[in-house]
């Protein structure tokens, strides 16, 4: 009878046994019912290097683009609220008002010597423009150089000319006027009483050049003009950089074109002396190189 009550007791302690071990190999992480835990995965880090975003390079400042260049002239006007005239070697020459010019013309007149410092910058979309940015703008301490006289002035005077399309050097030679010196080309004569500069080759070719008294009117001067002119055809005004181009100085500038015939009228103004230029060219043969040479003998003309 022994041997059989310990049969279930043998029993009951390898059940409790297989329950314990069945126990014992789970841990509490995966208790049953619940999905094994996996660990979230980290974002993935490329292995390239990260391409910098597109940022604008900063433009260089002008002064670092070109040096500051200094000139001198002759003070010829203020073009606008931003920009003036120098006469200088090149001729009429537009510069740029920089910061802190913006009152310097007010302390300027009209053919005053001046002294000057700039930068030139390319204007952006179209490099083949240049402009030049002022950075000082005074008058010059020799202002005896403002309207010289005509003992003063050089016998003659080089110019350098574009002449169907090519760069040339011509001399010119000085001659006296009503109250004026200007220089002649060769191609030219010039009759000091009538102030009439015209083409050897071809006298249709030619410009009237009369002095004006000192109290002359400009708005009577541009409906004389107008109404001279219009026998010729449709008048129009030149603005300001066009007739730059040609002369400086320059008050009013009417052209009318018909019938093969252009005529000017201009009204240019040196030292507070003015002058009317009529000017006759006519479409023939000779009409490229009167121009170049007559506005370069226009444009030196001195006020005596």
């Amino acid at each position: 009878m022994k041997s059989q009550r310990k049969l279930p007791v043998l029993a009951a302690i390898a059940v409790l046994m297989l329950a314990i071990t069945a126990c014992g190999g789970n841990t509490p992480a995966e208790a049953p019912g619940e999905p094994s835990p996996t660990a979230s995965p980290s974002p993935a880090e490329s292995t390239a290097s990260p391409s910098p975003s597109p940022a604008a390079q900063p433009s260089s400042s002008p002064a670092e683009e070109t040096e500051v260049i200094q000139g001198t002239g002759i003070y010829v006007g203020q073009i606008d609220n931003h920009s003036v005239e120098i006469k200088t070697e090149e001729g009429a020459t537009s510069f740029e008002l920089g910061a802190g010019l913006e009152e310097a013309p007010e302390a300027l007149s009209m053919d005053d010597p001046v002294v000057f410092e700039y930068v030139e910058r390319s204007v952006e979309g179209d490099s083949s423009v240049v402009q030049r940015v002022l950075s000082k703008l005074e008058k010059s301490a020799d202002s005896a150089s403002a309207a010289p006289s005509q003992s003063a002035l050089p016998k003659t005077k080089s110019f350098s000319l574009t002449l169907e399309g090519m760069k040339e050097v011509k001399t010119a030679a000085l001659a006296a006027g009503d109250g004026y010196s200007l220089y002649v080309f060769d191609i030219f004569t010039f009759d000091a009483k009538t102030g009439r500069l015209a083409m050897k080759a071809d006298p249709g070719y030619y410009a009237e050049i009369t002095k004006l008294p000192s109290d002359f009117n400009l708005d009577s001067l541009k409906l004389e003009g107008e109404k001279e002119l219009s026998s010729t055809g449709n008048v129009t005004a030149l603005e300001p950089k066009e007739r730059d181009r040609r002369m400086s100085g320059i008050r009013l500038y009417l052209t009318a074109m018909g019938n093969g015939l252009t005529r000017e009228y201009v009204v240019k103004e040196i030292a507070g002396q003015g002058y009317v230029i009529k000017l006759n060219i006519p479409q023939r043969e000779a009409s490229e190189g009167f121009g170049p040479h007559v506005y370069a003998s226009l444009d030196s003309l001195v006020s005596q």
